[in-house]
């Protein structure tokens, strides 16, 4: 057997020259007789305008994509987590870490993802093609992405029941206590009838938030008014009628009926966003994405006119100088733009392979980070404006009712909204958004996921309907496993999902490994003639240097900083066991530990021979005919005829797709000079 595959790599290294092998060199790579836009004539420009894209669908319009983009990464977490990080890391000063970060690690792995799938035509595993050995890449990107939508679907059921809940002529269901809360309910009309029956001593030292004149004077109702023993009735409403939240992980309890309902209602939505492909997503993200921030720019007016509104602006935008001694205010900074930008999740890969080889997705890329910050600043206005409303209204600090995580949308928002006039319409409004914001996510998310795997497996689904049987399958699935998360106990487990499936660490360590990858392992320079030849015009060497030391950089420097700054997960007093830890590191590791493994294994598959392993597993491939120096690829496919007897035939193609796998070996000839 040997033998004859050396026998037949002999005379295929003799022939050359022979025009009837499919072996593409850099003379006859159309990309490199392509001239760009400015020199092209009109005789070159209908030959250079595309490529064949192998039959793969793309954006019906040109600007689908970005809106797209927005729409996937724009969501919830940029109003409950960038404002509460703003005030509580020195105010302004958030934003010059948040920048540099985006500046330097940001931009530039959105623009390496992007362009991945865009050159490629693939998304995440397949595109990786390009250097097999980092395939795992793809492999930890796909398991990200798939907890991201086993998870993520709930913040949309607690929004769709809130926006349920709105829809009253009368005061909001949150508004007031109930017996079921205990005694320890306090809403704000027992405030106000308290207030309404002091002396105007007692009232004025309550306005001006002045307990020592408020307990001089003897006022009563000190224990209710300054105590911190009783718990708004918004707060109950969420963990008693909302979750029924448990006392801990430990009992999960029953399944909450009215969020399984809502959950259903979530999932058809993203069902019916995602069935009908890709083009008709990029119609439906028109209006999905931009009626948030029709809501975000009423709910800004709105709130910037209300009493105390600069009160809690100023409270957002407050500069503290001293906190940028600590590196928490990196971290955080850090890990809000990987995040916020859904970098390291496989989706812009597969959102970029959908686009035209000619695209300008650098001009996307610059805009889309534009935007995404932008929302994220804005949002922050809308959030304190009206936070500083609540505290004015109830005499308090407006840090007294700023909150992070999903209780500031579902716990303060709420009594914030109750307290001005016509409330239920401006609820109706805001959870609408909320709703839209969770959709574009979610449906991005099971388009990213499913990509994945059908690009990856190609002859699995070889059959008619394949990509709408396998996007029914898993809707069921996901809906099945995200009935464990709208049980009494489904809050602690979606903060366990949340914290270890799907951000820090674990994003890091993929963002790292794929900067590394395309810099170090396939050539930064190399990659950015290929995107030069696939764009038309020059790329920004600024880009190359952040793959090569800047961004991996701040990877491993905000990667220190989540080790020393670790603490264990905890919801209100309630501290998470120490199962629930490693549980949640076991699904990290698992997912980190996809890269070294899809490297061995690959290793493992063309262990036989040395000098073929190396070239075909730790060498860079040719994906097909567009890179600017390409191999001669050489397949060598073992088929096995009989029990007994073995051929061997050799393909040469120059248009190669990576290793293959059972017993398929590849080895590659530099046809220039070695890269």
């Amino acid at each position: 057997m040997h033998s004859t595959i050396d026998q037949d790599v002999e005379e295929a290294s003799k022939s050359d020259d022979d025009p009837s092998l499919n072996v593409v060199s850099s003379e006859q790579n159309p990309l490199n007789s392509c001239p760009t836009k400015k020199k092209q004539t009109k005789r070159t420009e209908n030959a250079c305008e595309e490529i064949d894209r192998g039959g793969r669908e793309s954006w019906a319009g040109p600007f689908d994509f970005v809106m797209t983009l927005v729409g996937f990464s724009v969501g919830v977490g940029n109003f409950w987590r960038f404002p509460y990080l703003c005030y509580k890391n020195g105010g302004g000063v958030f934003f010059i870490p948040y920048f540099i970060t985006l500046i330097t690690a940001g931009v530039p792995i959105l623009f390496l993802e992007i362009s991945l799938g865009q050159f490629t035509s693939y998304s995440n595993i397949s595109a990786w093609n390009i250097y097999p050995a980092l395939k795992g890449i793809g492999v930890a990107t796909t398991f990200i992405i798939w907890n991201l939508n086993l998870y993520y679907i709930v913040v949309i059921t607690w929004g769709v029941y809130y926006f349920y809940c709105s829809f009253t002529w009368g005061e909001l269901p949150w508004e007031s206590c109930e017996e079921s809360y205990g005694p320890h309910c306090f809403d704000q009309k027992l405030r106000r009838s308290l207030i309404d029956n002091m002396t105007r001593v007692c009232q004025a030292s309550l306005e001006s938030k002045n307990q020592t004149a408020f307990q001089d004077n003897a006022c009563p109702y000190e224990s209710l008014l300054w105590g911190k023993n009783y718990r708004d009735a918004a707060e109950l409403f969420w963990e008693k009628k909302v979750l029924g939240l448990s006392e801990g992980l430990e009992n999960p309890g029953s399944i909450q009926g009215h969020l399984a309902i809502c959950l259903l209602v979530g999932w058809v939505l993203v069902y019916l966003c995602v069935i009908r492909g890709i083009r008709w997503t990029g119609k439906i993200v028109w209006f999905t994405g931009l009626f948030p921030y029709l809501m975000l720019i009423i709910l800004f007016i709105r709130g910037v006119t209300l009493d105390g509104a600069m009160d809690g602006i100023r409270f957002y935008l407050k500069p503290d100088f001293s906190q940028l001694a600590k590196g928490t205010i990196w971290l955080e900074a850090g890990t809000q733009i990987f995040w916020s930008m859904s970098l390291a999740l496989g989706a812009m890969p597969t959102l970029g392979s959908y686009n035209h080889y000619r695209h300008n997705c650098l001009r996307d890329t610059l805009i889309y980070a534009t935007v995404n910050s932008c929302t994220s600043v804005l949002g922050g206005f809308c959030i304190f404006a009206v936070l500083g409303y609540m505290a004015h209204e109830m005499n308090m600090d407006v840090s007294d009712v700023a909150i992070g995580g999903p209780g500031l949308t579902f716990i303060a928002y709420p009594k914030a909204l109750s307290l001005m006039p016509a409330g239920s319409v401006f609820s109706v409004l805001f959870f609408l958004m909320v709703i839209f914001l969770g959709l574009d996510s979610q449906f991005v998310a099971v388009e990213g996921f499913s990509a994945q795997v059908m690009d990856a497996l190609p002859k699995l689904f070889n059959f008619k309907y394949s990509r709408e049987v396998f996007i029914t399958l898993i809707v069921i699935f996901s809906y099945g496993v995200g009935l464990c998360m709208v049980t009494e106990g489904g809050m602690y487990l979606f903060q366990v999902m949340d914290f270890y499936s799907a951000s820090g660490i674990v994003i890091l360590f993929v963002a790292f490994f794929e900067s590394v990858g395309i810099a170090y392992f396939y050539g930064g320079m190399r990659y950015l003639r290929d995107l030069e030849a696939m764009m038309g015009f020059s790329i920004p060497v600024y880009f190359p240097c952040c793959w090569y030391v800047v961004t991996p950089c701040m990877c491993l420097f905000i990667a220190v900083f989540f080790y020393r700054n670790f603490e264990p997960l905890s919801y209100g007093d309630y501290v998470y066991p120490k199962w629930s830890e490693f549980v949640g590191w076991t699904i990290a590791a698992t997912t980190c530990f996809m890269i070294p493994l899809t490297a061995a294994v690959q290793l493992h598959w063309n262990r036989e021979d040395t000098k073929k392993m190396r070239t075909a597993i730790l060498r860079p491939h040719q994906v097909h005919d567009r890179t600017q120096e390409p191999f001669e690829v050489e397949q060598f496919a073992a088929r096995e005829s009989s029990a007994e007897n073995v051929h061997s035939e050799v393909v040469l193609n120059g248009g190669g797709v990576g290793v293959g796998v059972g017993q398929e070996m590849f080895s590659m000839k530099d046809t220039e000079e070695k890269v």
